[in-house]
């Protein structure tokens, strides 16, 4: 509704006027025409464009009209950024003055976007004329530069291609979860999934660069880079190359078993050649599972001449031991510079056997491992079994003929937290969606599986490689069949169901103690059986626990209107929408969508809504 104002004097009272056009009575103001009349003569909105089109693209959902006007970006719907888009469209805004403006509500798949104005302007003898104007905004599709170049074939660019030579994807797993943390893929158009590695495409060379960047500081890698001349023009001096990054990954993964050149050891402050490769991050971290030693590797020092090395067994090798007793022990003292050690990881001299030898032979191992801070009797540990190994390596025979130790019988890897049959862990990792990944040459399905099985595994049992990934709750069957969504619950049914599985397992090492002489443990050994059962319930600190797991949030149904509580209102500087002519303080107001809302979901229109519709059919 239009309303004329004009400023009364303090302490004077208005006196009746008549129009100067209908001649009714009405109050004095500098026009003397009345509200009726001032439509016939004025009207503020004429130059105003009500119906505006708005182009979003329907693959991205990107809208066009940021950073300049001729940029695309991503806006919610019904925001502030929004809004100061849609009013630089609006033709005419700029030689009146914007006092309000509001989202009025619309069907999301309408593709209307309707702003309700309030505007004002001086007309005849200084008097100032209020209205109140609907814009609506018909959203178009359209595609954006970089949908269209993600659906034409070699639109790319940049092209950065992963591989690692080794017989499995973990590595790939692991990196997948790090680029999905951290968005690192978000400029790709394009990512194609091979056996041996992943290849990702770039609209430039800029934004390839980038990516390079992210993998260099994931995980040890060698760049190498190339290009390739597509088209030039002699006459005004310009080349057109496609740009190809080659990124090596060392074929070293966690938990190989490797053996170190002796030059390269003794620079790592004589550490013991046979090395277990503890994480990988940028650099090599090892650890002398038998001293406890640590060093770390960097991506340099390992292709220096002479000091690569591969795995002597990798994890394919890991077969299972059951821990039957531990004792603490001291690691060995060097004469010469003191030795770095891990401050988290305990040495521990176990005695151990095969699970396949159970209730079948007797054999078993006593050997130095550096998990004697979480290997308790009864639990369940990954280790290679190097008593029987066929090592087809010339180090290894070096090395057993030239020490006077030689290589020990077995080396303890990681502890088992789950024990598949019985509990599924209660967590789930995000992958690549269908349309984002183009999987071109698929490896054995198999072989994935054991994959996933064993990654799966690994971040089961270290908690710093856990803290570099993000993980999701997910609901799960408990043992015995009960189905429970609380993940609460679901964690002490998981951990009911591990203490059973533990004093099956102490029982199992008990018969084992009370068989003959030669099977008999020693007192030491049997003190640590008869505590299992009280130190059952102990968490160590790399177990899994749940408040380190992620609620998956998911987005609402773009379909169903919101709660009452999402009405907001934001007030903000006109200057910042880029419109010249309008006044510098006003506030955005935001309507909720439900508020007037009938049973059927019909949207009722409150009286401002209209009048504003009652004046926009007279415009």
């Amino acid at each position: 509704m239009a309303d004329v104002m004009a400023p009364i004097a303090p302490n004077q009272t208005p006196v009746a006027a008549i129009c100067c056009m209908c001649a009714i009575n009405i109050q004095p103001n500098p026009t003397n025409m009345c509200l009726q009349c001032l439509r016939t003569q004025v009207n503020i909105a004429s130059g105003l464009s009500t119906r505006v089109t708005m182009h979003q693209c329907r693959g991205c959902l990107k809208y066009m009209g940021g950073s300049g006007g001729t940029g695309w970006s991503h806006y919610e719907a019904e925001s502030r950024e929004l809004m100061a888009v849609c009013l630089r469209k609006v033709a005419g805004l700029n030689r009146l003055r914007l006092v309000d403006a509001g989202w009025i509500w619309t069907e999301p798949h309408s593709k209307r976007l309707k702003l309700k104005l309030t505007v004002q302007q001086e007309v005849m003898n200084g008097a100032v004329l209020q209205e109140a104007v609907v814009v609506e905004f018909v959203v178009r599709n359209q595609q954006c530069p970089d949908c269209q170049a993600s659906y034409t074939i070699g639109a790319w660019k940049a092209i950065v291609q992963v591989r690692q030579r080794v017989d499995h994807k973990r590595t790939f797993l692991h990196l997948e979860q790090l680029v999905l943390k951290h968005n690192a893929h978000a400029q790709a158009l394009q990512i194609q999934g091979f056996a041996d590695g992943m290849d990702f495409y770039f609209a430039e060379r800029n934004q390839a660069a980038r990516f390079t960047e992210f993998l260099e500081t994931a995980c040890p890698v060698r760049v190498k880079q190339s290009k390739k001349l597509v088209s030039q023009d002699d006459h005004s001096n310009v080349f057109n190359y496609k740009y190809t990054t080659i990124i090596e990954i060392v074929p070293v993964c966690k938990d190989d078993l490797v053996i170190l050149p002796t030059k390269l050891a003794q620079n790592l402050g004589d550490i013991a050649r046979l090395c277990l490769v503890l994480r990988v991050l940028n650099h090599l971290h090892l650890i002398d599972p038998l001293t406890g030693q640590t060093a770390e590797v960097s991506v340099e020092k390992y292709h220096k001449a002479g000091f690569e090395f591969r795995a002597l067994l990798s994890a394919s090798r890991l077969v299972e031991f059951m821990v039957l007793g531990s004792e603490p022990a001291l690691a060995p003292t060097k004469t010469s510079a003191p030795a770095r050690r891990s401050k988290r990881h305990r040495l521990a001299e176990v005695e151990v056997a095969l699970m396949s030898d159970l209730g079948a032979n007797d054999t078993r191992y006593r050997v130095f491992t550096h998990l004697g801070h979480i290997l308790r009797a009864g639990d369940t540990v990954l280790g290679y079994l190097l008593a029987t190994a066929s090592l087809n390596s010339a180090d290894a025979d070096e090395l057993e003929t030239k020490t006077r130790a030689g290589l020990p019988d077995a080396v303890l890897v990681r502890k088992v937290y789950s024990n598949e049959g019985r509990i599924r862990p209660a967590w789930r990792l995000k992958k690549f969606e269908a349309d984002e990944m183009e999987v071109v040459e698929a490896g054995n399905a198999e072989q994935e599986v054991r994959d996933l099985r064993d990654y799966r595994q690994q971040l089961e049992g270290d908690r710093e490689m856990r803290r570099r990934v993000n993980m999701y709750k997910a609901g799960r069957p408990l043992p015995g069949g009960a189905e429970d969504t609380d993940h609460e619950n679901a964690a002490l049914g998981q951990k009911a169901a591990e203490s059973k599985v533990k004093v099956e397992r102490m029982t199992v090492v008990s018969a084992m103690a009370e068989g003959d002489g030669s099977t008999r443990l020693d007192e030491r050994d049997r003190s640590t059986n008869e505590g299992l059962e009280e130190d059952v319930g102990e968490d160590d600190e790399e177990a899994l626990r749940l408040d380190e797991l992620l609620d998956d949030l998911e987005l609402d149904d773009p379909d169903a209107p919101p709660d009452d509580h999402e009405a907001q209102v934001f007030v903000g500087d006109v200057s910042s929408t880029g419109i010249a002519g309008v006044s510098k303080d006003f506030a955005f107001t935001f309507q909720p969508k439900t508020k007037n809302d009938d049973r059927d979901g019909n949207h009722a229109k409150t009286k401002d809504e209209q009048e504003a519709e009652e004046i926009y059919k007279e415009l």
